[in-house]
């Protein structure tokens, strides 16, 4: 099974990891504000859980420079494509409902070789 996001094949043209972050409770540290107008507090305040947020990284990889725009230009398109929460599906049996692409960043510039590639980073995360 490739990994993919609302059925579309976005990251299978080269390598990538699915990778998730920091989950929990969202805290405020001691001695710390949890605004402007309130005093610090003297104890650890816990704000609710953190939404779930998975990380693709990888690279793009494609034969020629205008098929690496293509790939390039459909992770884009997927950005404001989905007008509710779509399903992302990390290629080992591993599935997320309700998933938001938020952020879409290029890592570096587009390398020639025998192939062409661009390293990526795309965020993903559970919007209530």
């Amino acid at each position: 099974m490739p990994s993919a996001y609302n059925g579309l094949p976005l990251f299978e043209s080269g390598p990538h990891r699915f990778v998730m972050y920091a989950r929990g409770q969202a805290e405020i540290p001691p001695g710390r504000a949890a605004t402007i107008q309130s005093p610090p507090q003297p104890k650890w305040q816990q704000l609710g859980l953190m939404p779930q947020s998975i990380h693709v990284v990888g690279r793009l990889v494609a034969d020629t420079e205008e098929d690496l725009w293509d790939l390039r230009d459909a992770l884009t398109a997927a950005l404001t494509a989905t007008p509710s929460g779509g399903t992302l599906e990390d290629g080992a049996g591993q599935v997320w409902t309700g998933m938001w692409l938020v952020r879409y960043e290029e890592k570096g510039p587009a390398e020639a070789g025998r192939l062409w590639s661009i390293g990526y980073e795309a965020i993903f995360r559970k919007v209530p």
